[in-house]
């Protein structure tokens, strides 16, 4: 008797007996009750007759609130690998049963990897409230981990690999039966040696079909399932229909057989899907480099002794040490030591990176020479390395528009492709009077012939590829639908400083008071991370001083800060942020900072910033593309004018605020596909709706978090190949639909009429997606 729930067979004493439902145990008795309570039981009509694994009610709930995440609705964001997922339907079970529980408010599991995102209100439903709803029905709920998926990833392709090689053995045995065989039809054959030769092939076949095209009718069943048709529907129906035909030709020995072609079918479009297999798993190899930084532990100061400690308990303002070899996976400062750090791995930089005392350490070095002990600054979650391995490998999540074009088209293809192979079946044994065998050789071959392997394949493969390509020259796609987006665009918006101009300021002119207190001032701009202030201590040059701790310290973007030393109140900032707390300046036309005690002017700095080498070339580029361009900047219209003249710039707004940057773009977007590029906080606003927002690696954390592009390598070349690759894929992935679309139009009459039969149809199938993706790898060049 089967189970209920699980549905595997037990003897009907071992089984607990519930108003006439039986239940191999306590656990499928307890799902079957919370489905039925939910009204779910839609789920074992969707489950069919797949089995599930018994449930298992013991709860192993660990600590997993160090990975939760924060989205920019201020909700709580978590990435789950849920375990014990068989089939669709288990995915369905699992989304029905979190979106119906108050606080959950998105759910989306891959049905591939089985990773799930969900987003929910931490005020109304816990993390440990989430899982234990999916253990209760069934299923096992960890944290998301890439390795479990290269794992499975790797499990899949040996499995597709033994499939390819038995596909390929028996294929090629076929075909010189299959030359002995057509040699015979003009040589003279006897029948008996003809059955034996169709009786080889009958054997040769059947393996093929049925265990290499396993993964055809498990799809094929699926999309009938959920009611839908796909491109393995055509394939399994076009073979097996010819596969039967040929088994009826066999034994009844009144027709010719078709043996070689259901192999071959299965065979080609079976080393299409292993290809895409290959691709799909490269593309994920591609974070093999930079997850080889991951080690699980860090050696961190406790106790006057170092000890090794879990990276995820690394908290801020712990003491690191690095020692020659070791791989930094934590943002942080160097406090003593001198060390010589490779960065190649995010910065395409060759030349090592010397670090000494209050130099930043970013995650994703190596330590080539030296040691140092450093100070961490940020968590590990959000160190650098972290997020960009996050960002990697979120990066495919949206589709593109002209995707899910071809998506729509797809869903009617199907149905059509089969509604004009039955009735080319009628009009040839009907109308045409050509007899069964005639009227079902015509109606596979427009089953295969017109299988939509070619139409499937051109957007995916090419934006693939693109990102591939992009990810070579180090820069970041964080979505496949950006690169479409970022070729549509026509109008660039630039903010000045860190993006056409480089972020070391100099200082240019200074003015210091005789009341001035150097310590004060040091400490003072050590309270913020502005270039302005990086480049006045880098020209003080000062190593010792005195700390002094400032209090209520005010930070106002785009002005300037304020803070106060006991009864001391200061404030540094430019001369309209100085007019606005009651201190009286000169005007200045540069970039400046004037540092003010108790509304006392004691320093005066200006400041200049040099243009980047490659800017000037870029806004060049970008006009022979007929794209706008823009710069918003927050200095003042002196040097922004300045800038803009020396770059070719026409259109220019200075003095521009956060919010102002953000109301530009948006009327901007009104009737263009705007482009944003930003590095600062300030810039966040405007990238995060922009058509596509870019920031530079070495942008503020905020801004590659709003960005849809971040550009490795901190230059401005890589936004120029960025472009040219995304206007270059969305002109293949056209060539690609076009060329698809015109093969099926030319191809399908043809098969119609009998001009071209099976074996024909599949080679014909298979050399349109050979060209579908040899066309998609010049995106390479």
């Amino acid at each position: 008797m089967k189970c209920k729930h699980c549905q595997l067979s037990f003897k009907q004493e071992q089984m607990i007996n519930n108003n006439g439902n039986y239940f191999c145990c306590k656990g499928c008795q307890s799902v079957y009750e919370i489905l039925h309570d939910s009204g779910l039981e839609e789920f074992y009509d969707k489950l069919g007759r797949q089995t599930l694994n018994p449930v298992n009610l013991e709860h192993s709930y660990k600590d997993y609130t160090k990975y939760i995440q924060k989205t920019k609705d201020d909700f709580s964001q978590i990435f789950l690998l849920i375990e014990e997922i068989h089939c669709s339907a288990c995915v369905w079970l699992n989304e029905k049963i979190l979106i119906q529980s108050q606080g959950v408010i998105e759910v989306d599991i891959n049905p591939i990897t089985h990773k799930a995102k969900i987003v929910f209100d931490e005020n109304t439903i816990s993390l440990a409230q989430i899982i234990q709803k999916i253990e209760c029905i069934g299923y096992k709920a960890n944290i998301y981990s890439p390795t479990k998926f290269e794992k499975r990833a790797t499990q899949t392709k040996r499995e597709f690999y033994a499939k390819l090689i038995v596909a390929i053995a028996c294929v090629m045995n076929i075909m010189w039966i299959s030359v002995a065989k057509y040699a015979g039809f003009f040589s003279g054959m006897d029948k008996e040696v003809k059955d034996i030769l169709h009786f080889a092939e009958f054997l040769l076949c059947t393996p093929v079909l049925f265990y290499t095209g396993s993964v055809f009718y498990k799809n094929a069943y699926y999309a009938l399932k959920f009611k839908s048709l796909n491109m393995d529907t055509l394939v399994i129906s076009g073979s097996t229909l010819a596969y039967i035909y040929s088994v009826w030709a066999m034994f009844s020995r009144s027709a010719q057989v078709y043996f070689d072609s259901v192999a071959m079918i299965i065979c080609f479009v079976f080393v299409g899907k292993y290809l895409e297999l290959l691709s799909k798993k490269k593309a994920f190899d591609t974070l093999d480099h930079l997850r080889s930084f991951l080690a699980t532990q860090v050696r961190v100061l406790k106790e006057d002794k170092f000890e090794n400690c879990d990276i995820e308990d690394v908290k801020i303002g712990d003491i690191i040490e690095l020692k020659e070899g070791d791989r930094v996976l934590i943002d942080g400062v160097c406090i003593s030591g001198n060390a010589s750090l490779d960065m190649s791995s995010l910065s395409g930089e060759s030349l090592p990176k010397d670090v000494a005392k209050d130099d930043e350490i970013y995650s994703a070095s190596l330590v080539l020479s030296g040691n140092v002990l450093y100070q961490c600054r940020a968590l590990y979650k959000d160190s650098k390395l972290a997020r960009i391995i996050f960002l990697l490998e979120n990066s495919s999540t949206k589709k593109a528009k002209i995707e899910k074009m071809v998506a729509q088209i797809s869903r009617y293809f199907s149905p059509t492709i089969l509604t004009c192979a039955f009735l080319c079946f009628l009009y040839t044994l009907f109308v045409l009077n050509l007899g069964f065998e005639e009227a079902m050789i015509r109606m596979v071959s427009v089953l295969i012939i017109a299988c939509p392997c070619a139409l499937a394949l051109a957007t995916p493969v090419s934006s693939l590829v693109a990102i591939s390509a992009a990810l070579k020259e180090k820069i970041l796609f964080k979505e496949v639908g950006v690169v479409e987006d970022l070729s549509k665009c026509n109008v660039a918006v630039f903010d000045k400083t860190g993006v056409l101009t480089k972020a070391n300021l100099e200082v240019v002119r200074y003015d210091l008071n005789k009341k001035l207190d150097k310590d004060e001032l040091i400490n003072f701009l050590h309270l913020t991370n502005h270039p302005v202030a990086k480049s006045i201590l880098k020209f003080l040059n000062i190593q010792q001083y005195q700390i002094k701790t400032f209090s209520n310290i005010q930070n106002i973007q785009a002005k300037g800060y304020k803070a106060c030393l006991k009864d001391d109140i200061f404030i540094g900032g430019n001369e309209k942020f100085l007019k606005e707390n009651g201190v009286i300046s000169k005007e200045f036309h540069n970039t400046h900072f004037i540092f003010a005690k108790n509304n006392e002017i004691l320093a005066v700095f200006e400041l200049e910033d040099s243009i980047r080498a490659d800017s000037k070339e870029l806004i060049d580029y970008l006009k022979q593309k007929n794209m706008q361009v823009i710069m918003l900047t927050g200095d003042n219209e002196f040097v922004a004018k300045k800038v803009a003249k020396s770059l070719n710039i026409e259109k220019f707004k200075a003095s521009c605020m956060p919010e102002d940057k953000l109301d530009y773009i948006l009327n901007l977007s009104h009737k263009n596909k705007v482009l944003m590029v930003g590095d600062g906080v300030n810039d966040a606003l405007a990238l995060s709706h922009a058509g596509v927002g870019i920031s530079l690696k070495e942008g503020s954390a905020l801004a590659v978090e709003n960005s849809d592009v971040v550009l490795l390598k901190n230059d401005l070349k890589s936004l120029q190949k960025s472009i040219e690759i995304a206007k270059k894929t969305y002109m293949i992935i056209k060539q690609n639909l076009a060329f698809s679309l015109c093969y099926n139009a030319f191809t399908i009459p043809l098969a119609f009429l009998g001009l071209i039969n099976p074996l024909l149809a599949a080679l014909s199938m298979s050399f349109s997606s050979i060209v579908v993706i040899l066309n998609a790898l010049r995106i390479k060049k």
